[in-house]
């Protein structure tokens, strides 16, 4: 079965995403203004997770499609303590507001791929 262009967009963001939070242990830990170290773990396993959930999810898992969908929710609500710290960046935070946009688009282009087909009578 051929995938819905959203379901390909949200797919392609919410991967996108993923590798950034992977990005996140090698670029972002214990600076001025960066996770710290713990943090930084729990958010580049959530972006482990978030790319194999997308592999399943292509492959037509539902499974890795509700991975992905959880796994976004929990690194955007990661990032929302960010906004309340006075010692994050203007461009850190700039960032984490894109992050934010693109992973809200990504829930939405992928949620509707949840529902389950009508069951039909022979």
């Amino acid at each position: 079965m051929p995938h819905s262009r959203f379901f390909v967009t949200g797919l392609a963001l919410a991967g996108l995403l993923g590798l950034g939070d992977l990005a996140t242990w090698l670029f972002g830990v214990g600076g001025d203004g960066q996770p710290p170290a713990a943090a930084a773990a729990v958010i580049t396993a959530i972006g482990a997770v978030t790319l194999a959930g997308a592999v399943l999810a292509w492959r037509g898992r539902r499974g890795g499609l509700i991975a992905v969908l959880v796994t976004r929710i929990l690194s955007a609500l990661a990032t929302v303590p960010a906004f309340g710290d006075d010692g994050v960046s203007t461009a850190n935070l700039v960032l984490l507001a894109a992050g934010l946009v693109l992973t809200a688009a990504a829930i939405v282009l992928l949620w509707p791929s949840l529902r389950r087909p009508a069951a039909t009578t022979p």
